[in-house]
């Protein structure tokens, strides 16, 4: 794990003039054979104060994981080094992340108990970046005039995205987040998910143009002239007509070449 790489990379996309960069949550990641991984928070902070213009966030933190008190804590501490860049992803975990979290000491609770959890997290979170005293008994978490000084720099605290492909974590974006984003779908499928957000949207009030909805993924490139169509093809193929925002994963080994043919490849989409 190159710290200095990661550093170099974060630089070189801001310079590109990216909207954002993202770090994911897992402590002992299940797809690399080393499980060699650093944790989410504490590279986050690194890279903010090593970056001064580009957003940074996490897809997605993993609710199971964290008390949302000291969560709240951690993002307004991140938000302030960063001068205000924080986006907030946030997830509930699926099957392949049942060893990880046993390993550590956590449990994988049912679907229900996870979405519930992201629910109390989610206003935990906004009550507390309100700088106020919290006091709150919830299901799972009970706060006694808990108090998150210094505020956020952002208003309102920095956006909450939900990261799933569930239609019950469709339905908690819809009521709750500023952000949706999904991954490893057919273009089909995120547009019938796309009118689930559309109905739910209505259904809570919610101005739906508010909340963006995002793609993930981890792009498939071969070193070649055409590697902005590369992109393109299989962002078409992934995403739906009201994604807005693209999220890459690159190849192990990839050149400032790949970085710039995703930035002429989105541009070109949008």
């Amino acid at each position: 794990m190159n710290i200095d790489h990661i550093f170099e990379v974060a630089q070189h996309c801001e310079k590109l003039g990216y909207a954002s960069l993202w770090v994911y949550d897992h402590l002992s990641p299940y797809w690399l054979p080393s499980q060699s991984s650093l944790e989410a928070w504490t590279l986050l902070s690194a890279v903010a104060s090593r970056t001064s213009r580009i957003r940074i966030g996490t897809l997605v933190t993993n609710v199971n994981f964290r008390n949302p008190a000291l969560l709240a804590k951690m993002a307004s501490t991140v938000d302030n080094i960063s001068g205000g860049r924080l986006i907030v992803g946030l997830g509930i975990g699926d099957k392949m992340s049942v060893n990880e979290l046993q390993s550590y000491g956590y449990p994988f609770p049912p679907l229900e108990e996870r979405i519930a959890r992201l629910t109390e997290t989610v206003r935990i979170l906004k009550a507390m970046w309100s700088g106020n005293a919290t006091a709150l008994r919830g299901k799972f978490y009970n706060l006694s005039n808990a108090i998150c000084r210094p505020k956020p720099i952002q208003e309102n605290g920095p956006p909450i995205w939900i990261g799933g492909r569930h239609p019950r974590m469709i339905e908690t974006a819809a009521e709750l987040a500023d952000g949706w984003n999904y991954w490893g779908l057919s273009a089909g499928r995120v547009q019938e998910l796309e009118r689930l957000l559309d109905e739910k949207c209505t259904q809570f009030g919610r101005d739906r143009h508010r909340v963006t909805e995002s793609w993930a993924g981890t792009l498939e490139i071969k070193a070649s002239s055409n590697m902005p169509e590369q992109i393109r093809t299989q962002l078409g193929a992934q995403s739906g007509e009201k994604t807005d925002y693209f999220i890459a994963s690159f190849p192990a080994g990839s050149d400032r070449k790949a970085y710039e043919s995703f930035t002429e490849a989105v541009t070109s989409i949008s």
